[in-house]
């Protein structure tokens, strides 16, 4: 009886090594040439179209150039990968590799993602800040402000420190968080 405790503890251990543990999106930079399953939530999508190979690049948890990982799916790749979600909770499975300060997975392939489950409809973002300014026009606008779950209603531009800005002018937009990274 011992000898077969013994045996199905060894099975028991053989397979839980053979399976990638779950990270998050800021843990995977320390885990890198490990594979694993990567899961956080959406803030930003930008396909390079002028880049060759035409890259998708989808980053969790802040947009490019904050972001701490980055999924990337290369235009060959984009039939066999599927449909992926807009915004929300989104996990990824493979070899972490690095990429611009952060972390990678690049994905080949459909069965190497999945939303999870316990996700019924996408939380709204929750800005770091409730701050509010009046704008030339004599509305309130909110300040530039981080989005802990993707880009937030009303965000106008993304600033180059990574805050969203709600600015209903281009003059002044983003001033004092390092210029317009982007127009949304």
């Amino acid at each position: 009886m011992k000898k077969y405790l013994a045996v199905a503890a060894m099975l028991l251990l053989w397979a839980s090594l053979g399976q990638a543990q779950t990270l998050t999106a800021t843990q995977a930079s320390i885990h890198v040439g490990e594979n694993a399953t990567v899961c956080g939530t959406i803030s930003d999508r930008h396909v390079a179209t002028h880049s060759q190979g035409m890259p998708t690049f989808i980053d969790l948890e802040k947009p490019y150039p904050n972001q701490p990982f980055t999924i990337l799916v290369w235009a060959r790749d984009k039939a066999k990968v599927g449909s992926l979600p807009m915004a929300g909770q989104f996990c990824v499975t493979g070899q972490i590799g690095k990429y611009r300060g952060g972390a990678q997975i690049v994905l080949h392939n459909a069965s190497s993602w999945y939303v999870p489950k316990s996700q019924s409809a996408p939380l709204p973002p929750q800005l770091s800040n409730d701050n509010h300014y009046t704008n030339s026009d004599g509305r309130q606008v909110h300040s530039p402000a981080y989005s802990s779950r993707g880009v937030p209603a009303g965000a106008t531009a993304v600033c180059g420190d990574g805050t969203y800005s709600f600015s209903q002018h281009r003059s002044g937009t983003c001033s004092h968080h390092g210029g317009v990274a982007r127009w949304l």
